[in-house]
């Protein structure tokens, strides 16, 4: 089960994929198809994302080259790297 703890990293995670790439809030929204707002909602925690968001978000920071290490140790926690072009 994920917790609002969990929510608060992945959240993090996702701000700091889309700040490696150089992208605002308006690019990720529009590579993962889904709207600003929702994008906006999902990085600030406002609400409790959907799974196919949350889908939609990384696989399009992943389509971009963004590395996620979903490490499971000692807890949850998401490593976040660039790969090299």
């Amino acid at each position: 089960m994920i917790t609002i703890s969990d929510t608060r990293i992945l959240s993090a995670a996702i701000r700091a994929a889309r700040g490696a790439l150089g992208w605002s809030q308006q690019d990720l929204a529009d590579k993962a198809d889904v709207s600003l707002p929702t994008a906006a909602r999902l990085e600030s925690m406002l609400s409790s994302p959907k799974l196919e968001t949350v889908s939609r978000m990384i696989g399009a920071l992943e389509k971009a080259g963004v590395e996620f290490d979903w490490a499971v140790t000692n807890g949850f926690g998401i490593k976040v790297t660039l790969r090299k072009r």
